[in-house]
């Protein structure tokens, strides 16, 4: 019997979903799972809704939001789970699942699901950013935590190639679209082969409402 911490965030759209995924493969089913929540806070989950207004779906957003998964039906549904506030126990490994808060190493590895390529698209507000820096592409990237912020060794990463129609809200959604990925990368974490970049760029951090602003005019005055 595995013990495993879930890094996650209350966030029943995307994060708490691709959580179910994971508890409810059957490759899993002999796993406890710790579920340790972070909250988003209200200016930053504002910025996400500027971000889509602008660059995204809502009536997709909405659409999305009829499917919710909870917390509440996460711990009915699931008898090998629980919801802790503090990490004390030892674990076989841990995952960080659209986690948002800054992870502590442990002696235990410790695997993120990252939304980008460790290589040039590190960081958060990925489905912003992709407008700011005209990707082409985004990959999704589970790999090691290490002491620094998205890079470590990465055991299993899919591009994803977008056109011209991609917005905002399809970016949020491509691992609910991509959910075979979850147990392919977990079963990958313990494998030999990794690939880990010596060069990689500025990490993207979420923007302060002044840079938002600014990056948002300069994109549509771009555009005119």
């Amino acid at each position: 019997m595995k013990n495993v911490i879930i890094h996650t965030t209350n966030d029943e759209i995307v994060s708490l979903k691709l959580v179910d995924k994971i508890l409810s493969d059957k490759e899993f089913k002999n796993y406890n799972f710790d579920i340790f929540v972070g909250e988003s806070n209200f200016f930053r989950k504002l910025k996400v809704l500027i971000v889509i207004i602008l660059f995204g779906s809502i009536a997709r957003l909405i659409k999305e939001s009829k499917n919710k998964v909870t917390l509440k039906s996460l711990l009915a549904n699931y008898k090998n789970c629980r919801l802790i506030n503090k990490i004390e126990n030892d674990y076989d490994f841990g995952l960080n699942v659209y986690g948002i808060n800054k992870i502590s190493l442990q002696k235990y590895k410790i695997f993120n699901f990252h939304l980008g390529s460790l290589k040039n698209q590190r960081g958060s507000f990925i489905f912003f950013y992709k407008f700011i820096y005209n990707w082409k592409s985004i990959d999704l990237t589970f790999h090691e935590v290490n002491e620094k912020y998205d890079v470590g060794k990465i055991y299993n990463k899919r591009t994803i190639e977008l056109d011209n129609n991609t917005n905002a809200t399809d970016i949020c959604f491509l691992y609910l679209n991509n959910l075979d990925f979850l147990k392919q990368s977990i079963k990958k974490k313990d494998g030999i082969d990794y690939i880990e970049y010596k060069d990689y760029e500025k990490i993207n951090l979420v923007p302060s409402f002044t840079k938002l602003l600014k990056l948002i005019i300069k994109y549509f005055y771009r555009k005119v």
